[in-house]
């Protein structure tokens, strides 16, 4: 779903599921609390099984959401580290990675 340049392409407001045609409202006749005849009725008995992998997915998001984004013990260390003059840079290491960044954006 697309928009064109000049405005005239669809918008949120005007998707099937948020926009109801004048036949799919309901008329007098009909309760506003009653589903459109060829809707389904739900049921009770309707069940969701999660597979293993969605259980995974879902234990693994609770740890993303519960590790910090800044590792703070590894920023102390850096700043001392830099502060105290003993923080080396290993420029082969950088290059290195740094190619591979790049054949990785290639490929």
């Amino acid at each position: 779903m697309t928009e064109r340049i000049n405005g005239q392409g669809f918008r949120p407001t005007d998707t099937a599921t948020t926009r109801r045609s004048e036949a799919a409202k309901p008329t007098s006749t009909e309760s506003a609390g009653s589903a459109p005849a060829g809707a389904p009725a739900s049921s009770s008995s309707d069940t969701v099984n999660i597979t293993r992998s969605g259980l995974l997915l879902a234990k693994l998001e609770e740890i993303v959401q519960g590790t910090p984004v800044v590792d703070s013990a590894r920023v102390a260390a850096l700043k001392d580290a830099i502060a105290s003059g003993t923080y080396e840079i290993d420029d082969q290491q950088v290059a290195d990675k740094l190619l591979r960044f790049e054949r990785d954006l290639l490929a």
